[in-house]
């Protein structure tokens, strides 16, 4: 097939789960056989052009001050028509302002877009909980146009991609999408990336964790639906009867806030907050950790470090939010906390830690590459594609 991916993100331009997604595929349909050309934003200095094997980037996109929800359109629209349409057979569109900017290239193509997360629930949720100010206001008042750009993406749209059956009844609930043009993909992990280091204490000693003190890692946007502040309590409750320390990676607007909550709680000397860091560190911390966890308060769509964490041989103790219990419920229940609130979390943690074992750290592994590797879950991108196409 001849595909066209049309993105406001690209990895490793953007370090995110999103961004993640959009290039894994890409490079892994390219591998497959597929001619795959990406339309996606500039990231100088990497060049407008390259190649990957049968992968074209062009990072052409352009950025401007003025809200990315909306200049992408116009930008991918712009992008989009210098496409030659005769060479394309299915269109792959990532968010809501891709696919309506490439839509409107009117290329001829069948278009599926890919649902990573309803972003207006997303931004009301944030927006309710962000004190008041100039970034409260204007995520409120972007609410009602991401409502209307995301649902005319998935109304418009030739095939709807999820990457869990979560985010299947958000697109059901949030837009007149017909049931029968939803696929099911999935996400998936690089298992190559992610894999249990040969020697574990070599790489907490590197870190400084050295020691037999059990590590709790997440990583996390900084932000008010990933539960952070829950976390915290959670810890906090623990340390009454075990030591234990918190490692968080990730930036965002509750940073401040974090830290100082940390400090509030009596345990500032027992979380470290590292902020963002590379990909090399990323992997370690993995290993590093004893279990991983994913606090998530509100729409987990799926959960790229909850897999990725998997993938290293870490146990993840996740809430039931989202997509969170379809990945860990399989695994192994007692992963899951009853609730997101800090007593079930703090419960949650103690069983796990009982039970993370090398035993359930390989069977962690085993179950992600099973389930969620790329080799094994780009199939059924490929299947959803094809058929489109045909």
């Amino acid at each position: 097939m001849r595909i066209l991916v049309a993105s406001g993100q690209w990895f490793p331009d953007r370090k995110s789960g999103f961004a993640r997604v959009v290039g894994d595929t890409a490079r892994g349909l390219a591998a497959r056989g597929h001619s795959v050309t990406a339309l996606v934003p500039a990231h100088p200095p990497e060049p407008s052009n390259a190649t990957e094997g049968s992968l074209t980037i062009r990072r052409e996109l352009r950025r401007s001050p003025l809200p990315l929800t909306l200049t992408d359109i116009v930008e991918t629209a712009r992008l989009g028509r210098s496409v030659d349409a005769g060479g394309i057979d299915v269109i792959l569109a990532h968010s809501a302002s891709s696919a309506l900017g490439i839509s409107a290239a009117r290329l001829g193509a069948p278009v599926a877009v890919v649902f990573h997360a309803s972003v207006p629930r997303e931004a009301r949720f944030d927006g309710a909980r962000a004190r008041l100010g100039p970034r409260k206001l204007a995520r409120y008042a972007m609410v009602p146009v991401l409502s209307v750009l995301q649902r005319q993406s998935l109304e418009r749209a030739d095939r709807v991609l999820v990457l869990s059956e979560y985010s299947r009844g958000l697109v059901l609930g949030d837009s007149a999408a017909a049931p029968d043009a939803i696929r099911v993909v999935r996400g998936g992990v690089d298992a190559e990336r992610f894999k249990p280091s040969a020697d574990r204490d070599a790489v907490r000693a590197s870190l400084g964790v050295a020691g037999e003190i059990p590590l709790l890692l997440t990583v996390r946007r900084l932000e008010p639906r990933m539960g952070l502040e829950h976390l915290l309590e959670a810890v906090a409750a623990l340390r009454k009867t075990r030591e234990l320390r918190l490692a968080i990676a990730g930036t965002g607007s509750l940073a401040a806030r974090l830290r100082s909550l940390a400090g509030e709680l009596g345990i500032g000397e027992q979380v470290t907050f590292l902020g963002g860091i590379s990909e090399a560190s990323l992997s370690e911390w993995y290993n590093a950790a004893d279990l991983f966890v994913l606090p998530t308060v509100a729409y987990e769509g799926f959960g790229m470090a909850t897999v990725e964490s998997l993938a290293s041989g870490t146990p993840v103790v996740g809430t039931p939010v989202g997509a969170t219990p379809e990945i860990l419920e399989p695994l192994e229940p007692r992963l899951l906390s009853a609730s997101s609130d800090p007593r079930d979390l703090s419960v949650a943690i103690a069983g796990a830690l009982d039970i993370a074992d090398e035993q359930l750290r390989k069977r962690c592994r085993d179950y992600a590459v099973d389930l969620f590797a790329w080799p094994n879950v780009l199939p059924r991108w490929e299947e959803a594609l094809a058929e489109l196409a045909r």
